[in-house]
């Protein structure tokens, strides 16, 4: 065992001495820090947007969990805590939620975080020309649907939007439904504030420099480039003597091995692994694993992928083998979209997988059915991925599959740097797509309600009436919650079995290694995935 610490221990000192030429200035800070109370971090993927209204992604969603903040925000045990708003009052029928706003709340540049703030960020992501991506979460306000919704009388109306600024500390929002979850969507980055005066000052240059933003969260920002970014904790921030860090510094890494080298030199406090990575670091005493509810898929463009070739294609993939030789992380493989473990019955208490299990299936024998009945077609059709190493080695395997399995199929890997992904996402320029969605509130909506016709987040070019409807009432009745569970599982089967929008490929799980010396970083199962507002560094070695 000491022999292979040691030859990992070489090796990172090799790599060391190649990434110090980089010159990345945070690790010198942590050196020379007379606190320690510095965090070092990889990212996978540079950052597309600081603009929380036009987000769409998890590392985004997580930067911006740092350096901003709602009404409120999730807590160390993932329940709503006070953020911005120190108190909620709700109606007696519970449509109308008025949020007395904290008096400490400023910006980074003194001024106060006023009502008005969440007013101009909410309506600016629901205006059809600034359409936020994630607008459709705040569907349960007043009128939003119908401000969203073109050829409604209220398309683009944004002045009827249910909400209200009684004074410049207290902010009422008028619900169409009084839904459980509204108080935990306000800790997500699309219900964040934004100062009006101060985009506008800004125009285009607004959220693409990281001096180009005002901040009213733990931390600020600084650094932000395509390499990295820093963190700093904000001297403005109500609640900041609960803030322990002083800085955090991110570098973006794409490869897991380079990822392993910087925790093994100390120039990084946590690090993924790939599989290979596990079974060597696994009695690490750093190394931890968890599962998570975050699914992982291949997606359709229905308009390119004809529907007997994608239920061929769902059929085509050996998943077990999948998760337990190429993953290796306590990934479980999927034949579900919906993950296991997140939410029960309100009623029964059972879990949503109970009901159907299983949907669709690796099986040979049916995928090449499939295929025979499209006709054995001789075509080629592009896979779109990132261009971080295991994604490309994910790629290959299901290259591998699919055309072994399916006679006359050519799958060309389209590797594109993450931002060009997006970008080739949100014009649904692309055939095949490998694809991961994370919840972002606790209701099995958040990932039913993906795939309505026209939805911020199907870029799939799917339209099902029968599946909208069904979404539609789930939205609207909750009156009878068993009736609106069972109904989002039977849409889940349309989805997957009747329409095959997607190919669901695992349900991910976490093998990663973090010093010992790091506490209470906070890994949130929904929303953004980190909150570092109560992180510290303890009986860290300098």
């Amino acid at each position: 065992m000491k022999g292979k610490w040691f030859l990992l221990l070489i090796l990172s000192l090799i790599f060391s001495i190649m990434f110090s030429a980089c010159g990345f200035k945070g690790n010198e800070r942590t050196r020379t820090s007379s606190t320690g109370q510095i965090l070092n971090l990889l990212e996978a993927a540079e950052l597309p947007t600081m603009d929380t209204t036009q987000a769409d992604d998890s590392a985004s969603f997580s930067a911006m969990n740092q350096v901003f903040e709602g009404l409120f925000r999730l807590g160390p045990d993932n329940t709503p805590v006070p953020g911005v708003a120190k108190e909620v009052i709700k109606s007696k029928q519970g449509h109308v939620l008025t949020f007395i706003l904290n008096e400490d709340a400023n910006w980074s540049d003194g001024s106060k975080v006023t009502a008005h703030d969440f007013i101009y960020a909410w309506k600016k992501a629901l205006t059809p020309e600034t359409l936020s991506p994630y607008a459709y979460l705040m569907k349960p306000i007043k009128n939003a649907e119908a401000i969203m919704s073109k050829g409604d009388p209220l398309f683009g109306r944004i002045e009827e939007l249910g909400v209200k600024a009684l004074d410049n500390k207290t902010l009422e929002v008028t619900l169409e439904i009084p839904v459980p979850y509204f108080i935990s969507l306000t800790s997500f980055p699309t219900f964040f504030p934004q100062k009006q005066e101060y985009v506008k000052e800004k125009g285009s240059d607004y959220a693409l420099y990281a001096d180009k933003m005002l901040y009213n969260g733990p931390f600020l920002m600084s650094n932000w480039s395509t390499s990295g970014w820093t963190f700093k904790k904000n001297p403005e921030y109500w609640d900041r003597d609960i803030v322990k860090l002083d800085q955090i510094n991110y570098r973006v890494i794409k490869d897991s091995s380079a990822e392993t080298n910087l925790f093994e030199t100390g120039q990084a406090d946590r690090a993924g692994l790939s599989a290979e990575l596990v079974e060597l670091y696994k009695d690490h005493p750093d190394f931890l694993t968890y599962s998570e509810p975050t699914m992982w898929y291949l997606k359709f463009n229905v308009d390119r992928i004809p529907i007997k070739q994608r239920k061929a294609i769902q059929r085509a993939i050996n998943k077990e083998a999948f998760v337990t030789n190429l993953l290796n992380n306590g990934s479980l493989p999927a034949d579900y979209f919906f993950p296991s473990g997140f939410v029960k019955n309100p009623t029964t208490g059972e879990d949503f997988r109970k009901k159907y299990g299983n949907i669709v299936s690796y099986n040979v024998e049916e995928a090449q059915h499939y295929w025979q009945e499209a006709g054995s077609p001789t075509v080629t059709w592009d896979l779109l991925i990132n261009d971080r190493d295991e994604m490309k080695m994910i790629a290959e395997y299901i290259k591998n599959q699919l055309e072994t399995t399916l006679p006359g199929l050519t799958i060309n890997i389209n590797v594109q740097p993450f931002k060009q992904r997006l970008a080739l996402d949100d014009a649904i320029d692309y055939d095949i797509q490998f694809w991961g969605w994370g919840p972002d509130y606790q209701d099995p909506l958040t990932f039913m309600d993906l795939w309505v016709t026209n939805g911020g987040n199907n870029k799939t070019n799917y339209a099902s009436p029968v599946y909208d409807n069904i979404i539609r009432e789930a939205v609207n009745n909750l009156d009878d919650l068993n009736a609106r569970f069972e109904s989002l599982q039977d849409a889940e089967v349309i989805l997957l079995k009747e329409d095959a929008v997607i190919a669901p490929l695992y349900q991910r799980g976490r093998a990663v290694l973090q010093k010992h010396y790091v506490k209470d970083l906070i890994v949130h199962p929904f929303g953004p995935d980190y909150s570092f507002k109560w992180a510290y560094i303890e009986n860290k070695d300098f």
